[in-house]
């Protein structure tokens, strides 16, 4: 019984050692972590949002007899700002990954990646000025309301990208 003793002690201080705890975080490179995964959140929502609502006008144009008339501007509009919520979420979402990566090579990957879904600005007054004012309204109402479920911890609806779940 003495010499099981020993042995398990030494079993648990192997243990131990070997769940030591990773060094802490930097807290600048934490918030950048943060503000990225909240913000990937935001953007995803967004583009769900704008998905749903082209999903239904499409709907009711095809139950109306299709484009003409009033459904044709609502349903072009809620084209457009579908579009371009989905190119602010890949960019938001690589930029989440980037800051987010494990090494610097992934990091700039992911960077580069995002570089890639930049949406120019568009001719003010054009449908595609209304709607990328309209995503950015909502995206900053979003991410300054404390109460939304991406402004909250654990980050996010299921903890943001890189976050401890």
């Amino acid at each position: 019984m003495t010499l099981r003793l020993p042995a398990s002690l030494l079993l648990a201080a192997a243990l131990l050692a070997a769940c030591e705890r990773a060094p802490a975080e930097d807290p600048a490179r934490r918030e950048a972590r943060v503000a990225a995964s909240r913000n990937a959140c935001v953007a995803e929502e967004l583009a769900i949002r704008a998905r749903e609502n082209l999903a239904s006008l499409d709907t009711m144009a095809a139950m109306s007899g299709g484009l003409q008339g009033p459904m044709r501007a609502p349903l072009e509009y809620a084209t457009v700002a579908w579009n371009f919520a989905e190119l602010r979420h890949s960019a938001l979402a690589h930029m989440d990954s980037a800051v987010s990566a494990p090494t610097p090579g992934d990091s700039t990957r992911y960077a580069q990646r995002a570089a890639q879904y930049v949406v120019r600005p568009a001719e003010p007054g054009t449908v595609d000025a209304n709607a990328a004012a309209e995503w950015q309204r909502n995206f900053a109402a979003a991410r300054s309301n404390p109460a939304h479920y991406c402004n909250r911890e654990p980050l996010g609806p299921q903890g943001g990208a890189g976050s401890d779940r």
